[in-house]
């Protein structure tokens, strides 16, 4: 190996782990744009929709992004204040949430004992909880600026993406059109047909998921407002947000709503419990299955996989991501992998089933 050779090659090395350390530190950057794409993807199809009803292009994406941030900030206002008040009342009074705690745990004893029939004890101290209250509270106290921060980093987060994918939308054709005119001209239709796939794919997935969880979310909020459960808005928002997790995001839901509701009283969080678990059942057997066969049919052990890798990279957010990622990867592994190692095989009929033989101009090439 020559010297010119063991430059170029640690040239090389070198300027890949320069992009790989760029990346790395601007990756909330990269996880926006693809936030961006996705939901450029989703809000296509009603876009389209209102162009086939004569609708001017400006004017269809003006009423489509207008109604989602119409939308989003309706809920947000509907949700914050309460679940503000709230939080600002437990940090002010770190007794009043352990009394809370305490009244709850001894309401499920009662529960428990009246139903068996047998004295029934959580083997929980109440000094040890009002003691575990007020660390998590003096905790809680220290990083409440920051929880601030976050909810201004993420309002300022959401104005960015829907920028961005504003901007995509307005781009997307010219775009593809370069990322096809950079394959080459025997395989330009197989890249638009896997950007193409790759749209609809995501974008069926996504409005699935939205859809479901704002079905689930609305219904779980007429039902605890009708049974007067407090916070109904704030429970079912973070209820109908985990239910767009999948796999686990409905187990997810139920609790956490019925935490939330174990915070104003037993008996919202026994109510909370069983609405909850009622529509999760019916989001899992009936709901999800017909919205979802519309959508994408992924592989359930790939999204197990990616869900955990997800979670493990990003938490909620990276969940919420890996299944359009999934897809992505998936209908590339099938046009680039499996496709065309299908037709390099020929089909050869034997006794007792079907032997899968080179095809002979594939052979002769090799």
């Amino acid at each position: 190996m020559t010297l010119t050779q063991i430059f170029k090659i640690t040239l090389t090395i070198l300027a890949a782990l320069g992009v790989a350390y760029i990346f790395v530190i601007t990756i909330n950057v990269w996880v926006g744009v693809v936030v961006a794409i996705v939901l450029a993807s989703a809000l296509r199809k009603p876009i389209l929709q209102l162009r086939e009803a004569r609708i001017p292009q400006g004017w269809a994406v003006f009423i489509v992004y207008g109604v989602l941030t119409v939308i989003t900030f309706t809920t947000l206002i509907l949700v914050l204040p309460p679940v503000i008040n709230q939080f600002t009342g437990y940090l002010t009074n770190e007794d009043r949430l352990a009394n809370r705690i305490i009244s709850a745990k001894l309401w499920v004893e009662r529960t428990a004992t009246d139903i068996t029939g047998s004295p029934f004890e959580m083997g929980i101290e109440n000094e040890n909880i009002r003691a575990s209250i007020t660390d998590v509270v003096q905790q809680l106290r220290v990083t409440a600026p920051s929880l601030l921060g976050n909810v201004t980093s993420f309002l300022g987060d959401f104005i960015l993406v829907i920028a961005m994918s504003l901007y995509w939308m307005s781009t997307r054709e010219r775009a593809e059109a370069f990322l096809v005119e950079l394959a080459p001209l025997s395989r330009r239709g197989q890249i638009q047909a896997i950007l193409g796939e790759i749209e609809s794919v995501l974008g069926s997935y996504v409005r699935s998921i939205v859809l479901v969880s704002l079905i689930v979310g609305t219904a779980c909020f007429v039902i605890l407002g009708l049974l007067r459960v407090t916070n109904a808005a704030a429970i079912s928002f973070f209820y109908a947000v985990a239910t767009a997790i999948p796999i686990v995001g409905g187990l997810i839901g139920v609790a956490l709503a019925t935490f939330i509701a174990l915070l104003t009283s037993p008996t919202s969080a026994v109510i909370a419990l069983i609405v909850t678990f009622l529509l999760q059942q019916v989001e899992n057997y009936w709901l999800t299955p017909r919205m979802m066969s519309q959508g994408a049919d992924f592989d359930p052990l790939l999204v197990v996989v990616f869900v955990s890798l997800g979670f493990s990279l990003g938490g909620v957010t990276g969940a919420l991501l890996s299944i359009p990622v999934a897809g992505a990867v998936s209908i590339l592994i099938k046009h680039l992998v499996i496709e065309p190692r299908k037709a390099s095989v020929t089909p050869t009929r034997v006794e007792g089933g079907i032997l899968l033989l080179p095809n002979q101009e594939d052979s002769s090439e090799d």
